[in-house]
């Protein structure tokens, strides 16, 4: 499933491939000055055929008459000779090639797209792995193997942070940038066009990297999902989070689909559904992606959601709660006792209960407020400890390391500072931030969202990965009777029903059912039926029935004259809250559960959660408790609470049926589902398989 990284990061040869001192826009120079930098942590050969010596070394006209066979090249010539020097390459032992070059197919040039079929050939027969092409180039720290056109890499630290960007004029700013904040980096690496080694591969290479201990990626695309979840899922597994900022989550990836399932998974929702089944953190912007990482560096994972948050500011305070409401963070409740050793010290009028405004005036009293901090750390109703902070410009700032250390020191829950607004981090300041021990959070939004990273992270590590069923489900067990059968013990129960072929049969089913009823067209050109006025609702006797039959005919065929109407459905008229429970097959990303308040509204209202099959008890009263709308199946203006354990039952005995028949269903939606007051159970109203 993935390719070996390992001769492309850990080179012992590396030959320099068109090595001169004007090429490439001075490409080689530089890079060759890197290495040099560098004390050459690996054998560095020079290629130039118009060349015997260079930079006081002998030059090599090709592979052959290299003295040994070669790990890495790194190819600094245009594009078109790429295909024959590395075929070169390999029948001399080759076994890695980093690509600089564009020209492989980007924007449909066709002979480049020829170029690029070319090298895949080329590997596939040869076992030569590829970076690039169109690539800035690669880092392996810990070796210090700088293979990156530019000299101001060289004072980027050694760490735990490894890094994958498709983007390649952003990577190196964003290292930058990242490392000013206290980031260490073990490998980081454009990956370009990735016509070969990709996304998963060096994921799955930093899983296996004992220097790693964290990975952070700016994803365009990912082209082989298979493999991007088994990386993933063997991260998790390490205990190594990956934090991912994702480029281009617009509902422009959506899909024609058959259904509101369909219809309501764009790319990015279902690619959401699978960073939380397996712990990929998600970021909106790269600062938040850089203090993500900074929180998570501290590798301490909570017990769980709740944040104890300290500082000196009303509106500081007051925002942190507003963003925290945004985005679901939970703020932990102190108990009487620690509440009360806490009041004495903040300022008079002011309460000690989470979250803790101090006062203005401990702003000057720091071993005071380090002594709050310390006591709410120590309190079971806090799992994460924020502190409010501001990093000093210069070395002379009095501010003391050791308020924000010595709350470190004194537990083993996560501590972080925050920072109220982002600031311009100097040397002191980072300085200062090293000798914490605690990272400086930059702005109150990033830092609710990071700890929210943090909290589900640990969340998703904590439960791990339940694997699907195998897809060995027998056809026959969803026709019929059968079919019944499965959605009943899956409680998925459906309403009194029968059958007429004719409006006069249908009426005769509705009699023998007892009034009101619901009537339902049947008919292959009436998926949706509501939109093609194919349901009528609270019919009360016979002639309303034959009445409601007779019009949805004259409706439907009024619309396709050719329409086949098998006959009518009536059911028992059901009352309660209508939502939608909808699974089906993402082609790229496999089975996913769909669960939304609204049935037939719910692509207008769009209140959805989305996760991956399978789907448990935790999973399913998860995805309730993120709808929006969540109150209605509560206590909700007088009415009872609807039977919230009937429809958790529901969603896990669809996920059952879908995960066991995937191989002869596409998708599967039961819309509306019915759901009764507590106790009362539901119904599945209208359920809805597509085969395959």
């Amino acid at each position: 499933m993935f390719h070996s990284a390992e001769p492309f990061f850990r080179p012992k040869t590396v030959a320099i491939v068109g090595a001169s001192e004007s090429g490439g826009a001075g490409w080689p120079r530089a890079i060759y000055q890197n290495l040099e930098f560098a004390n050459f942590p690996a054998e560095v050969y020079l290629i130039n055929p118009r060349r015997e010596e260079l930079w006081g070394r002998k030059v090599y006209p090709d592979f052959a008459s290299l003295p040994e066979q070669i790990d890495l090249a790194l190819t600094i010539i245009p594009a078109e000779f790429i295909p024959d020097v590395l075929k070169e390459g390999t029948d001399n032992g080759l076994k890695s090639a980093l690509i600089y070059a564009a020209r492989f197919g980007e924007g449909g040039d066709d002979v480049g797209a020829k170029r690029a079929d070319q090298l895949r050939d080329l590997c596939d027969e040869t076992g030569l792995v590829v970076c690039g092409p169109n690539c800035m180039g690669a880092m392996s720290f810990p070796s210090n193997s700088l293979f990156y056109p530019a000299t101001r890499i060289r004072g980027l630290p050694v760490g735990s942070t490894g890094v994958v960007f498709q983007s390649g004029g952003t990577f190196m700013f964003w290292l930058q940038r990242a490392a000013e904040r206290g980031l260490g980096f073990s490998y980081a690496v454009s990956s370009g066009n990735e016509l070969n080694l990709d996304l998963a591969d060096y994921i799955n290479f930093l899983v296996d990297d004992d220097d790693t201990k964290m990975i952070a990626c700016m994803v365009e695309g990912i082209r082989r999902p298979d493999a991007f979840i088994e990386a993933a899922r063997r991260a998790l597994e390490a205990k190594k989070p990956v934090v991912m900022i994702k480029v281009g989550r617009s509902d422009a990836g959506k899909e024609a689909a058959q259904s509101h399932t369909g219809a309501l998974a764009s790319d990015d929702t279902v690619l959401e559904a699978v960073c939380h089944k397996y712990g990929v953190i998600r970021c909106h912007s790269l600062d938040e992606m850089m203090e993500t990482c900074l929180v998570l560096n501290q590798r301490r994972w909570p017990k769980g959601p709740n944040i104890g948050m300290a500082g000196f500011s009303g509106g500081g305070k007051g925002l942190f709660l507003d963003y925290s409401a945004d985005e679901g963070a939970a703020i932990g409740r102190l108990s009487d006792e620690t509440v009360a050793l806490i009041d004495p010290i903040i300022d008079p009028g002011l309460s000690g209960q989470n979250p803790i405004d101090c006062g203005a005036g401990i702003a000057y009293r720091q071993k005071d407020y380090s002594k709050v901090c310390k006591i709410m750390a120590a309190d079971d109703g806090v799992d994460i400890i924020a502190m409010q902070g501001q990093l000093p410009t210069t070395a002379d700032d009095p501010t003391d390391a050791t308020i924000f250390s010595n709350v470190f020191d004194a537990t083993d829950k996560p501590v972080i500072a925050y920072v109220r607004v982002s600031q311009n981090v100097s040397p002191a300041g980072l300085a200062f931030q090293n000798e914490t021990k605690v990272p400086f959070v930059q702005g109150l939004p990033q830092t609710v969202r990071a700890l929210q990273g943090l909290v589900r992270y640990t969340d998703a590590m904590n439960k791990g990965v339940t694997p699907l069923l195998e897809a060995d489900g027998d056809k026959a067990d969803l026709e019929g009777e059968a079919f019944e059968t499965l959605l009943n013990v899956n409680g998925l129960t459906p309403p009194a029903s029968g059958f007429g072929a004719t409006p006069e049969e249908a009426a005769k089913a509705a009699a023998s059912m007892g009034f009101p009823v619901v009537l339902k067209i049947v008919s292959p050109q009436a998926s949706h039926k509501t939109e093609v006025g194919g349901v009528a609702l609270n019919l009360d006797d016979e002639v309303s029935v034959i009445a409601a039959a007779e019009e949805m005919t004259t409706r439907l065929h009024a619309v396709d004259p050719d329409a086949e109407v098998e006959g009518f459905l009536v059911q028992e008229m059901v009352s309660g809250t209508e939502v939608i429970i909808g699974v089906r097959e993402d082609p790229q990303f496999g089975p996913f559960m769909v669960v939304g308040l609204g049935g037939i509204l719910v692509e207008a209202m769009r209140d959805v959660s989305f996760r991956m099959l399978p789907v448990g008890d935790v999973d399913a009263r998860e995805m309730l408790d993120e709808l929006r709308g969540k109150a209605i199946l509560g206590a909700f203006r007088g009415s009872a609470p609807r039977d919230i354990d009937a429809l958790v039952k529901a969603m896990c005995g669809l996920s059952e049926i879908f995960a066991r028949h995937r191989n002869h269903l596409a998708d599967l939606e039961v819309n509306p589902i019915i759901v009764g007051a507590e106790g009362e159970g539901l119904r599945a109203v209208d359920v809805r398989p597509v085969w395959r």
